[in-house]
């Protein structure tokens, strides 16, 4: 994959950032800004949507437990979907800040 999208949903539940394409250390900015940018409008739930991302590095994914620690910081509940196991796995070894991963997405998202 080429370059990563982010599309930003206001919905009554929850944020939700939605990404699409290939995440890697090149196009990590475009997942921090789309979740900085969700963060800056006050929402208290914010979904990070990788039901479309192809990881591509290991560099790519490390924003995650970055964002995530950003939302924790404003009292913001962030959760990841990430539908596809191996991306799940290798999420949860990253540690770092904590977040909630999910294969589906939450209700009223």
């Amino acid at each position: 994959m080429d370059g990563l999208t982010a599309t930003v949903a206001t919905l009554p539940s929850a944020t939700v950032v939605r990404l699409a394409g290939g995440l890697r250390s090149r196009t990590a900015t475009v997942l921090r800004e789309a979740v900085e940018g969700a963060l800056d409008g006050g929402s208290t739930t914010l979904v990070l949507d990788l039901t479309d991302v192809v990881a591509e590095d290991d560099l790519g994914l490390w924003v995650i437990p970055a964002v995530a620690g950003d939302a924790h910081a404003r009292g913001v509940v962030f959760t990841v979907v990430a539908p596809k196991r191996a991306l799940r796995s290798r999420l949860r070894r990253l540690g770092g800040r904590p977040f909630d991963i999910t294969d589906v997405r939450p209700a009223g998202c």
